[in-house]
């Protein structure tokens, strides 16, 4: 290799590395080097590197040696929209984006071996190409057309990640990153698949959000890459906020249940009325999103809303335990609290594993857990990496020995006629 080479080789890596989460002793412990020699590599200090060096970087780090060779193609073209709170720091947005990318190149890999379950790319509305005039009516149009498409109605929306794995064809997941960040989603282009994180929290209405948030991102195939603003929101953002609420919450759906809880939740008032912020709170529990969410397609409908409601509300935990569903909702938020990659991308990978065509750190990395952890959750599944074919040691001397026996029976044979 030219100077140059070694050099990129060397900072291929370092960023490999650093997606692995480890420093420079502890790879170079996996890969059975010294520590001064990997620093020398990452810096392209060396004179050359060897095949076997190199091989050993590459097991140790769980990648393809072209990885390390030529970079992470998947790292290059991938287009990605963080959500992230105005307090986010960059070293926060590049935690959460060197989680999704590594999603995505996981997926790489494991396509390499078998072909994809995905029949479909994720659903994109069809005038994404449009200025954001108008966020708010593109984002509600976007949504009304997928609820349309996917055959939903003004229903509530269930088990949302397995809607928009199996319906949207969006893998989509929950893991811990930085809680500045509530999400981000990510797309390959040159694959046509696409992911979304959310933040695992204690908000379970916060979580939905989030992912119809994402979700709003692929089908509007917005393409932001806007890490920060710190002067707003962007219009993008707007509009993806506006989907979500059209999409979670669709108005017609909202004044149906608004209609619907004047007559079955119990009266309050001495008129025999019943408390504006209980059936608001009923219409927020229906469709699981916010007091705040329910409060804005209220006001969208024109349902005029008296004082209390108007003013801070109570949050969505207070308002379950005041009106009678608080265990259930308790049960939402440790359910929120889990890690839960995306489905498609574990099952592929627990079956990549078995096969033995992955190793276990990528797939301890996709479960946000250590190594020794994930292997004892998947022993207890019975689910075990093939066994490493017995080395045969070679016996130079019997060999020497069985060589020149047969060169003396050839000697000894007489030669035919």
């Amino acid at each position: 290799m030219q100077v140059e080479e070694l050099e990129e080789v060397g900072r291929h890596i370092q960023q490999e590395r650093a997606r692995a989460g480890l420093n420079q002793r502890d790879l170079a412990e996996h890969a059975g080097l010294s520590q001064p020699t990997l620093h020398r590599i990452e810096q392209g200090a060396r004179a050359a590197l060897s095949v076997t060096e190199l091989d050993r970087i590459a097991r140790a780090l769980d990648v393809p040696v072209r990885y390390l060779l030529q970079g992470n193609p998947v790292a290059d073209r991938v287009r990605v929209a963080p959500r992230t709170a105005r307090e986010a720091t960059q070293e926060d947005l590049d935690e959460a984006r060197r989680m999704v990318v590594d999603l995505l190149a996981l997926d790489d890999r494991l396509t390499e071996s078998a072909a994809p379950h995905r029949t479909s790319t994720p659903p994109r509305d069809s005038g994404r190409s449009a200025p954001v005039t108008d966020a708010e009516g593109q984002g509600r149009t976007a949504a009304a057309a997928l609820r349309t498409r996917l055959g939903l109605g003004i229903a509530p929306l269930v088990d949302l990640p397995e809607l928009l794995e199996t319906a949207t064809h969006l893998d989509a997941g929950a893991v811990s990153i930085p809680s500045t960040v509530s999400g981000i989603s990510a797309q390959d282009p040159a694959r046509g698949v696409a992911v979304a994180l959310v933040n695992i929290c204690d908000v379970p209405e916060r979580q939905r959000f989030s992912y119809a948030h994402e979700l709003g991102h692929v089908v509007l195939d917005d393409g932001v890459a806007v890490d920060h603003l710190r002067g707003g929101r962007s219009p993008q953002e707007i509009r993806c906020d506006a989907f979500a609420r059209h999409f979670l919450a669709p108005l017609e759906g909202v004044r149906q249940e608004w209609q619907r809880t004047a007559t079955t939740c119990a009266p309050t008032a001495d008129d025999g009325s019943v408390d504006p912020l209980r059936r608001l709170a009923q219409v927020a529990r229906h469709y699981r999103v916010s007091l705040s969410v329910a409060r804005i397609q209220c006001a969208k409908l024109g349902i005029g809303l008296p004082p209390e409601c108007q003013n801070a509300l109570p949050t969505n935990r207070e308002a379950a335990w005041r009106f009678g569903w608080g265990p259930e909702y308790e049960a939402e938020v440790k359910a929120a609290q889990q890690i839960s990659p995306p489905r498609r991308i574990l099952e592929r990978a627990v079956q990549a594993y078995a096969a033995g065509s992955i190793g276990l750190k990528p797939l301890a990395r996709l479960l946000c857990m250590d190594v020794q952890d994930a292997e004892t959750q998947l022993e207890g599944a019975g689910i075990r990496p093939p066994a490493a074919p017995e080395v045969r040691r070679i016996d130079a001397r019997s060999m020497a020995a069985a060589r020149r026996r047969r060169q003396n029976r050839d000697d000894e044979e007489p030669p035919q006629a």
